[in-house]
This record gives structure tokens, sequence and C-alpha cells, in this order.
């Protein structure tokens, strides 16, 4: 059976960073429960076309990888404010709806249950069934599928507002034109724009639960974290292996930190990432502490939102991270650090790359260019240790509390290995 919440006004929570980066954005911020639910009564019509809509029962459905929901919180904020009595019902794959759990901007998750409940023809049309009898009267499509479009034409709803491509133009009634560059933040905020919102505001933001608070702190406290060290998160894993940096360069990386800084290491990861946190974990030694198994996505995020810096590669965390405003180190290889960077206070994050004649990546790999040696594309393969320690340190030199490395710290050479003892 698919799995559905509604939430209640007490659990909304919000939590926003001051950074704006685009000067269009309001100089002052604004209260947050001010923002999202304006005192006007009514809902704002939304101008389409010739007419104009408004509506009450909205279906949004959101993307299925964990960065983009990150990155389409802006335009969710965008849209309650601009639909603030409107019931907000969010339709989202099993593997995101941790991230969605506590957000302010919605009334319902429904999930879309792909590989058991929702599975093949028989599962998909249940779905769109029970989609029809809500009997929604505007559709949001921020995810890009021809399946999401078909799915709300079949359920009936009346407007349906996304961007045109994978050949579903004639399935929207407001089909937008497909960017071609920008953030895909800034791309997102044209779906919410289209519909008449504010979209001035387009700081990040990533809810949390109070369970999940309550169990990073008490993650911390097994493992006397909560005291005054400096937590560095370092998170190896990404969608797909030729977008993840080595283990052993993490793995020296973090050894440097903890030699310069005394710093903790926390590594984070999934079942998949096992044999990379191992490979971390046995580089580092017993000063790092691997993320309690079955943590799920809220109680991850809570613990990174008590850690000084992430060090991860181009990945779900990374926007989490940026979210909740801790500094990152992010490792980019084929993907395009211009559309899917942290959309943070540039003095909060590092973006490493080395970009080729074929950036930005179709990531259609090794079709366009060949293979390092280990099997790596040459963009990421040629970000060095070196180069991601330095990093690393930049950003904590912004802490105050944290004391220059001494003179004696030994860096990291090219290929990742930590230096002998006796060169310390």
């Amino acid at each position: 059976m698919g799995w559905e919440a509604s939430f209640s006004p007490s659990r909304r929570q919000i939590r926003c960073p001051e950074y704006l980066p685009h000067s269009s954005a309001p100089s002052r911020s604004r209260d947050s429960a001010s923002m999202l639910h304006p005192t006007r009564p009514g809902t704002r019509p939304m101008k389409t076309g010739l007419q104009a809509v408004s509506a009450r029962r909205i279906l949004v459905r959101v993307n299925n990888w964990i960065g983009d929901v990150v990155m389409i919180s802006p335009a969710m904020r965008a849209v309650r404010s601009t639909f603030p009595n409107a019931e907000i019902t969010l339709l989202a794959k099993t593997w995101v709806l941790d991230a969605l759990q506590a957000a302010p901007f919605c009334d319902r998750l429904i999930e879309y249950d792909r590989d058991r409940a929702h599975a093949g023809l028989t599962g998909r049309w249940t779905l769109i069934r029970s989609l029809r009898r809500e009997r929604f009267d505007l559709a949001l499509l921020f995810q890009r599928a021809f399946e999401a479009a078909l799915f709300a034409r079949l359920a009936g709803i009346p407007r349906r507002v996304g961007f045109r491509g994978d050949f579903r133009s004639w399935l929207l009634t407001d089909p937008l034109p497909l960017p071609v560059d920008g953030h895909h933040l800034e791309q997102f905020l044209c779906i919410a724009e289209a519909v008449g919102a504010d979209v001035r505001d387009r700081r990040l933001s990533f809810h949390l639960t109070p369970h999940a608070r309550d169990a990073a702190l008490n993650f911390l406290r097994e493992h006397s974290l909560e005291k005054e060290v400096l937590r560095i998160a370092i998170h190896p894993g990404a969608s797909k292996p030729a977008r993840a940096w080595h283990p052993e360069r993490f793995g020296a990386v973090a050894s440097a930190l903890v030699r310069e800084y005394g710093v903790r290491p926390l590594l984070f990861g999934t079942q998949d990432d096992e044999r990379a946190l191992e490979k971390i974990r046995s580089s580092v030694g017993n000063s790092c502490f691997v993320s309690a198994v079955g943590q799920n996505l809220q109680e991850m995020a809570a613990v990174l939102e008590h850690c000084h810096l992430l060090v991860c590669n181009d990945s779900g965390p990374m926007h989490i991270a940026a979210a909740l405003r801790v500094p990152v180190v992010a490792i980019f290889g084929p993907g395009s650090p211009d559309r899917t960077r942290p959309f943070t206070d540039p003095t909060l994050c590092r973006v490493l790359t080395h970009l080729y004649p074929c950036s930005p990546c179709r990531q259609e790999f090794f079709k366009e260019c060949h293979a390092a040696p280990s099997g790596k594309p040459h963009c990421l393969e040629d970000v060095t240790s070196e180069e991601v320690l330095r990093a690393c340190r930049e950003l904590l030199g912004h802490l105050t509390h944290v004391a220059a490395p001494s003179a004696a710290s030994a860096s990291i050479d090219s290929s990742g290995e930590s230096p002998a003892p006796s060169a310390i």
C-alpha cells in the first residue's frame, strides 16, 4: 500500500539561512511564519493563458533525487505563500520521503511506491485512480519526466504546469520553456513564478523533525562528540560510481585534518557505501566514527547540523549541508557546478573540479572521454587530496575558535596517500 502522511501546523518548523545569494532578493529577513502563511484572505488567482484559476487543491510532483528536492524548497515556499489556504499535497517516490517529513510548505505526502504498491501497469493505474479521487485543480510538475505529466493528465487535473521536454508538452496546459542554463534552483523557481509567486527569496531550507534532532543528540552524547570538539562530516557516496571520488583520498584528507586540527571525523553513507566507509575508517583509525546502523536521512541531517564541515561528492548531503549552513567542500567530476553547486554563501563552500573540453558532461560516461587508469573520469581523477585539504583549511580558517595548523603539519601528495609518520 502507498504511504501517506498529514502534517498539523504545530509540526511546521523552518530553518532558513540568512544568506540571499542574489541581489534581487529582499535585503531584510522576514518573519518566517508571515512569509509562509500571509494573512490576506483567500487564494491568489493564477493567470495561465487567458483564464485565472483559484487553486484550492494542489498536487506537486517532486523530483526523484534528494538534492533536487532540497533545491525546490524556495519554489515551494513561494507556492505556499501564493496559495496560503490551499491544501498542498506532494507526490514523491519512496526514497525521498524522509527529505520532506517536516516540510512546512505542504499539508500531505503521498508515496509513489514504484517497486511494490504501484509496480507495473496495474499499480500505476491504482495510483492514478487515487489521485483522480482527490479532485486536484492544479498540478505543479517539478519532475520533468513524461510519466509525471501523463499521471496528472489521467488524474483529470485541469491545470498542469511544468517544463516542456520528453515529448510531454501536449499533456500540459501550461508548458514552460525548458531552461538551457542557470542553477537548478533558479530553474525550479520558474514553475513557481509561472503561477504568480514572488520568487525573490531564494534561500535553501531543510526541515528536521524533533525525533531526528533527539536521535542526533543521543548519537553525539553516546560517542562523547557533543563536547567542544571539531566535528568533520565525510560522505563518500554518489549517485553513480563515476561521480564518486576515491575513498582512499577521503581517508588521506581526514587523517591530515586529525593531525592538524584534532578533528573528530564522522562518516555518513548508505549500505551501498559500506566498502568506501571501511576504507576511510581503516585509514583514519580510532578517532573516526561511522554513523549509526539504520540511520535514516532525517537523523543523518540532524547530526550533520552539528558538524563544522562536510567533505563530500556532488550529492544530496551537499545540498542539505548548504541548506543548514554547514560549510562544505564539494568534489565535482562529471557533474556541472554551474547548475548544481551548493547554493549558499560563497564563504561557506568550496567547489573543486577540473574542466575538460567535454565539460559540462552529459554523463554518458566514457563515450566522450577515456577513463583514467583508476576507472574514474579525468575531471574527477585530477582533483587531488592536497587540493581538498587546502579547501578544508580555508573553510576551517573562518571559524574563530580554530587555531591554524602548525608549520610541522604534513601535506598530502597527489596520490592521496598519507605521509609516513616520520614526515610529521
